[in-house]
């Protein structure tokens, strides 16, 4: 995908409460599993969007959180969220480029990146983000994988252009455990999450063909759709729930004082 496409897809997309699959309760549910979550006190939330699991981290963990993204409205809608939700305090919105994430810190208890470690390759995000979190920090991530041996030859195809390191569960997994993590929890995203997700984008989606004409990048989104419906339980978003060094959830009572 070159710059402009990029561009307009990432405007198609602006106003959409969420930028790929997931929901509240997703989010919450994933929280919850995270060891001491209440007690987080560093979120670094990485590819965070308009910001629809970065409002529920802020407000459910009391945390601050750094939200990064590399389109620049996606920042200034979640600003506003984050305002009218009286959150504006504990979330600070950078405009950058997951790839250069060390950048922005280390000592983090809890990196998040719903959807969007595809973008720099699963395993390279997971190498490159395991440094900025603390001994016994979280990382949750939600990747696409394929949910049997054989899926659809129509879904194969699709992927084999649209996402070619696509890999089954089984696999993510052994490769998180190889980049130095431990496994506290997974679990499928809901088909919920994925019709909410297509449902939002179906506007949003006729009013560029109509501003910009059906381009490529359109015609692919709603073949997206498409196989999604045909051939769904095939693949979808896999949460994993890992922790480097350790199960303690908490920072030591010496460095939250």
């Amino acid at each position: 995908m070159d710059a402009d496409e990029l561009k307009l897809l990432c405007e198609l997309f602006e106003g959409t409460p969420r930028q790929g699959p997931g929901s509240v309760e997703t989010t919450r549910r994933a929280l919850g599993l995270v060891p001491g979550f209440s007690r987080v006190e560093r979120v670094l939330d990485l590819g965070c969007g308009t910001g629809g699991s970065t409002l529920v981290l802020a407000k459910d963990t009391g945390a601050h959180v750094t939200a990064v993204d590399i389109h620049p409205p996606f920042l200034a809608a979640l600003r506003v969220h984050a305002e009218k939700r009286g959150l504006g305090d504990r979330i600070t919105t950078v405009a950058a480029d997951m790839a250069d994430a060390a950048s922005l810190g280390a000592d983090f208890d809890l990196i998040w990146a719903e959807g969007s470690a595809y973008s720099i390759g699963f395993v390279n995000a997971l190498r490159a983000w395991r440094p900025l979190l603390r001994a016994g920090g979280c990382l949750v991530v939600t990747e696409l994988v394929w949910f049997v041996d054989e899926p659809a030859e129509r879904a194969r195809a699709f992927f084999a252009s649209e996402y070619p390191d696509m890999r089954d569960e089984a696999t993510r997994i052994d490769q998180a455990r190889s980049a130095g993590y431990e496994l506290i929890a997974s679990f499928r995203l809901p088909a919920e999450d994925w019709h909410a997700y297509y449902a939002g984008v179906e506007a949003p989606l006729r009013d560029a063909i109509a501003q910009h004409g059906e381009l490529p990048i359109y015609a692919a989104t709603r073949l997206e759709r498409e196989i999604y419906e045909a051939c769904g339980e095939d693949y979808g978003y896999l949460c994993l729930v890992l922790q480097v060094g350790g199960r303690s959830g908490a920072r030591p009572a010496a460095e939250r004082q």
